[in-house]
């Protein structure tokens, strides 16, 4: 099954997704994370990124790529018997590349190619919160609040057509796991047959 979490930069969505396949692991349910910047496209897309040297149409390609290798490492029997938690998908590239004046049926094109998720959060942070939780000890490309907010109105506008579920991520990390499990197990409850 195909689970994934979307957001501001520094929303929490890695610090969930961690908790999520800790908490699986621990009750028997095979669960994996997969997330941006770590194939061999992704870590130059990252330096990159780094360098600034990547426009708008380049990042929807360069991280349809990353995405498109990650995907060809999971296979139809581990979307049907594992919890795949995706630290960012497809969303993700619309709403940013939206913000950055691109086309939204330009950035769907480039990935078309890819399974619609089973369950999908928005985790919404204000964009000066985003700001204020960036640190130097993370990679993180430093947005201006001005960005950031383009970003959050592109996410806000694609929520129904992604199906996801919008979450209060300024609640404590707690609050958004046990809201979060909650749904997932709905979910599972109502259409996962093994997992």
């Amino acid at each position: 099954m195909i689970v994934i979490f979307e957001g501001l930069d520094n929303c929490g969505k890695t610090t969930l997704v961690k908790m999520l396949k800790d908490y699986y692991e621990s009750i028997g349910v095979p669960a994996e994370v997969s997330k941006e910047f770590e194939t061999n496209i992704g870590i130059e897309l990252k330096k990159m990124a780094i360098e600034g040297t990547l426009d708008s149409i380049l990042k929807a390609y360069l991280f349809a790529a990353d995405r498109y290798i990650r995907m060809k490492n999971i296979s139809s029997e581990d979307i049907k018997n594992k919890i795949l938690l995706f630290d960012r998908y497809v969303p993700s590239a619309i709403a940013y590349r939206m913000a950055e004046g691109v086309d939204k049926d330009f950035v769907l094109n480039i990935n078309s190619v890819f399974p619609k998720a089973d369950i999908g959060f928005f985790i919404d942070i204000t964009p000066e919160e985003s700001v204020k939780r960036n640190s130097d000890t993370k990679f993180n490309i430093k947005s201006s609040v001005e960005h950031l907010d383009e970003v959050r109105k592109s996410y806000l506008s694609i929520l129904n057509e992604n199906n996801l579920i919008y979450i209060n991520g300024m609640q404590p990390i707690e609050q958004i796991f046990n809201e979060v499990l909650q749904r997932i197990e709905e979910y599972r409850k109502n259409n996962v047959k093994r997992i």
